[in-house]
């Protein structure tokens, strides 16, 4: 089959007209949340069920609790205590709670299988496992990254504006593909351990055209067609593209990552690799999990139409009613009313086996079946964030989806390897909700205030739901399609006179059924790796000084610099501030407008 790298081989946006069902030509392909995603809203009772959930399943031995009668009537108080101040709209019935121990079960069921539970089960899910990485897989990554933190002050490359609380061990943002610049093999690979020796070989990749950087398509949200013929997108990229390593599949259960990771020499960090290949081997079960449902939601726990209970007796007179026409006086019983008026909430109508039915076997995704020849594209970040006593204090992160539409990510992959004094962390989430679902629920004219009291939502408001926040501690790997926006919660120093710091390894997967270029294709860009391989030729470690950095110089354009390569990082992430704005603007773009019926 011939190569068929986007950006390289064709245009970057070749599937930009299509739903996300099908590609261009004629396979799946996983959505995305910016052309691709609005999901059905969901009532705050619902949502109120997800965090139950969430929390009982963050407790200790919750798989052999739930089963335990006298435990669950205590868990069953306690939300049933939380109501108290609660609206009626956002009441947690008996029924409810029993749905959601129900659901646990059947989660504690096959947990010993899968060893992951949904954090966040709405129309996508967030996967969570406490498990599938083990102590001593853990120490591994702890103990192989330890290298690159002990470096002098003077190394440490602390993330641009992070004011040296973040510290970038690993990040794709250096030494990316740079349109124009980088080289690209027109056939066969990089040598994994050689591929050093290869920098500068390949043709230069091409600039992407300006129809190549362009959406075309946003299915679903009726008011994005506008984007189409904005003169400036920042949804892909015209001068940057992240890299991915290639892993490839091995035995059973294993991966093996077989072209470099970008910014990580292989043979200098060896234990690394071997450690975060056997993390990527136990993302891809959870990726496969999240990834069935991003084309096959389940229903609603909970989509009972809520009513109103008029009120009794009469209403008072006016002040002035006797000089009042009887369009007045109309006006003046329709306002008693709604403002007299309850809201009457149903109880949920479905158990969870309705759930628990749902689902096509056929749909399910097994990534290694799947791909088992090409294997998997995945970029690999590792970052600290540190904090001290003269700053305390992290103040979180910006809602966001991962990578421009050049990377195709379709899922991530986040494994929180170590904490130390800090207060707990959390990951949120929310969505684009799809207007058109409320838009079709029956109310009169002018009379939706009980679908934004179910919903918690506002009409002329921006069409996204929050879904709720995950528990990021230390030891638990999340897993979760690009569909969502997420972002980082603020945490603090546990004890605000020592430091403490939190250590995450990303993993961000390229869909499969595109192919980008990556590190099979691109030759390391790193003069410091250049200049370490030249140095070591006897023919050059011979030569004087001068002369030996002559031969480094005369390699022209390639390798770069490590200075420059942190400029260019600056612009990249400048144009991805852009990219971020233009997202966000999408998100915010489209409202509940129940106006017109």
């Amino acid at each position: 089959m011939a190569r068929r790298l986007h950006g390289v081989d064709c245009p970057i946006n070749d599937i930009a007209d299509y739903s996300f069902s099908w590609s261009a030509d004629g396979s799946p392909r996983f959505p995305n949340a910016i052309s691709d995603w609005s999901g059905t809203p969901l009532t705050q009772r619902e949502r109120r069920m997800m965090a139950l959930m969430g929390e009982i399943t963050d407790k200790p031995d919750w798989d052999r609790k739930v089963f335990d009668d006298q435990i669950v009537a205590k868990w069953r108080a306690e939300a049933l205590a939380t109501n108290a101040d609660a609206e009626t709209e956002r009441v947690l019935t008996e029924k409810a709670i029993h749905y959601c121990i129900e659901e646990i079960r059947d989660y504690a069921s096959k947990l010993k299988d899968v060893q992951m539970v949904p954090a966040i089960d709405a129309n996508g899910v967030v996967y969570k496992s406490d498990t599938l990485v083990t102590a001593e897989m853990k120490q591994a990554l702890k103990s192989a990254a330890a290298p690159l933190e002990d470096v002098p002050d003077d190394k440490k490359d602390w993330h641009p504006h992070s004011g040296e609380q973040v510290l970038d061990l690993v990040h794709p943002s250096l030494f990316p593909l740079l349109y124009g610049r980088s080289t690209v093999l027109p056939e066969g690979t990089v040598p994994f351990n050689e591929c050093v020796s290869y920098i500068g070989k390949g043709l230069v990749a091409p600039v992407p055209e300006d129809n190549h950087v362009k959406v075309e398509h946003f299915p679903g949200r009726s008011s994005w067609g506008h984007w189409y013929n904005e003169p400036e997108q920042h949804f892909y990229s015209k001068k940057y593209q992240w890299l991915p390593c290639e892993v490839a599949f091995r035995g059973a259960d294993e991966t093996e990552i077989t072209s470099y990771i970008n910014n990580l020499h292989p043979q200098l960090h060896k234990p690394l690799y071997e450690a975060v290949q056997r993390i990527i081997s136990k993302a891809v079960p959870m990726w496969s999990a999240c990834l069935s449902r991003s084309d096959d939601a389940a229903p609603p726990r909970d989509d009972a139409d809520a009513e109103w209970i008029d009120p009794t007796g009469e209403r008072p007179p006016a002040e002035n009613e006797a000089e009042l026409d009887e369009d007045d006086i109309w006006d003046l019983d329709v306002d008693w009313v709604r403002d007299n008026r309850t809201l009457s909430m149903p109880d949920i109508e479905k158990d969870y086996q309705t759930r628990a039915k749902h689902g096509d076997p056929e749909k399910f995704v097994d990534l290694r079946k799947s791909f088992a020849d090409q294997g998997l594209q995945v970029i690999v970040k590792l970052a600290n964030i540190h904090l001290t006593p003269e700053r305390p204090d992290y103040a979180g992160g910006s809602w966001h989806i991962e990578g421009q539409l050049n990377e195709h990510i379709c899922a991530s992959a986040l494994y929180y390897y170590d904490s130390s004094n800090i207060t707990e962390s959390y990951l949120s989430f929310r969505e684009a909700a799809s207007v058109e679902h409320l838009e079709e629920k029956g109310y009169e004219q002018g009379d939706f205030e009980h679908l934004e009291r179910v919903y918690g939502i506002e009409n002329d408001e921006p069409a996204v739901q929050d879904l709720g926040h995950v528990n990021t501690r230390e030891g638990r790997l999340l897993a979760f399609p690009n569909v969502f926006q997420h972002r980082v919660e603020p945490f603090s120093l546990a004890d605000e006179s020592q430091p403490g710091h939190r250590k995450i390894l990303a993993l961000f997967l390229v869909d499969p059924h595109i192919r980008i270029p990556s590190t099979a294709h691109v030759p390391p860009q790193q003069k410091d790796w250049w200049r370490g391989m030249v140095y070591g030729l006897d023919r050059v470690a011979n030569l004087p000084p001068e002369l030996a950095e002559h031969v480094l110089e005369s390699a022209g354009d390639l390798p770069i610099e490590l200075q420059e390569a942190k400029d260019i990082r600056l612009d990249l992430m400048e144009e991805r501030k852009m990219f971020v704005k233009d997202v966000d603007t999408r998100y915010q773009q489209e409202t509940f407008s129940f106006c017109e019926h």
